[in-house]
């Protein structure tokens, strides 16, 4: 599928780790060049509060075959990743995170296992022993479990984003026009062939995870929102289920009160039941809230990625986007 003289694009969103940027230029140089493959890495400025361009920049400068992207505003990590498959030329794209435990010195390999078979379209690495602490390790589980429960989507605990991807995985990739993007679900939702590549994560070179438990918990919520209406179903079945409990519960308020079993009426059982169904409305109505929000997000077709400037040949140069013809006559 590919010739020995393919073309790697390597893409790293960079947030908080300026100071291992150049550590990770030194790695992928030395993975790349000795393999006679050309090779091009891409890091994406997602205004990170270290402010990594002027790194960026200096980088760029030294080697044409670095090049920065430089987004508007904090876009997110995978938003931050989609800047870079679509700033990339590659034959083949390796996705790595900029902290270094993504090792760059296997992409050479994740590029062999994929010329073996060719169907398949990635070679993803599976992440062995971890080294993050058990609080981290426990809420990825959670995370990975949540979206398999509600989306549908089986994803591997074990699988982030690194890994090698197809110029035609990512072309098709790059066809989502969804506001929310993340990658593993993306690539697993275009039903193209992939491999694995287990290998151990690295310690961090630099700076600290930025997903806590709740920064997990906001990522699952709109991948949820964005890919599954598991959620609206789910909805339905609660409500029968308590409107057939109640009409069994209605049936044996009936039966004692027909028996006189009743000597002093229940106010406090009235008014918890009251509170717990109107909880349950007003909980069923946030989430058919979340989806109707995600529209609105949807239909307003705003610019998914904003880039404000890149460089080219070492020299930083504004972004100009293509002009769009407007479909309304005015």
């Amino acid at each position: 599928m590919t010739s020995d003289k393919a073309m790697i694009s390597v893409v790293t969103p960079v947030y908080g780790c300026t100071d291992c940027l150049e550590a990770l230029v030194d790695a992928v140089r030395h993975a790349l060049s000795e393999t006679g493959l050309n090779w091009e890495l891409i890091l994406v400025d997602d205004r990170g509060p270290d402010d990594p361009w002027p790194t960026i920049c200096e980088l760029s400068a030294l080697d044409s075959r670095v090049r920065g992207v430089r987004l508007s505003r904090n876009h997110g990590q995978h938003l931050a990743i989609w800047a870079g498959l679509q700033a990339s030329k590659g034959d083949w794209v390796a996705v790595i995170d900029c902290d270094l435990q993504d090792d760059p010195a296997i992409i050479p390999a994740l590029l062999e296992q994929a010329k073996e078979d060719p169907e398949l379209q990635a070679v993803v690495v599976e992440r062995g022993k971890w080294k993050d602490s058990w609080f981290r390790r426990a809420a990825s589980r959670f995370f990975y479990w949540f979206i398999d429960t509600l989306v549908g989507v089986r994803l591997n605990n074990n699988v982030g984003n690194f890994g090698i991807y197809s110029r035609r995985l990512v072309n098709i990739l790059l066809q989502f026009r969804e506001q929310e993007v993340f990658l593993p679900v993306m690539v697993a939702l275009t039903s193209q062939k992939r491999g694995f590549y287990v290998l151990d994560r690295s310690d961090r070179a630099a700076g600290e995870s930025s997903y806590n438990l709740l920064r997990l918990m906001r990522l699952a919520v709109a991948i949820i929102i964005r890919f599954s209406d598991r959620p609206l179903k789910l909805s339905v079945i609660v409500g029968l289920l308590f409107s057939t409990a109640s009409a069994g519960f209605s049936v044996l308020i009936l039966i004692a009160w027909s028996v006189n079993a009743f000597t002093v009426p229940g106010w406090t059982s009235i008014i918890l039941s009251v509170w717990f169904l109107s909880g349950l409305i007003l909980a069923v109505l946030g989430v058919h809230g979340f989806y109707l929000g995600r529209v609105f997000a949807e239909v307003q077709q705003r610019p998914r990625i904003l880039i404000d400037c890149e460089t080219i040949s070492g020299e930083v140069v504004e972004f100009t986007p293509e002009p769009v013809q407007a479909n309304r006559k005015w």
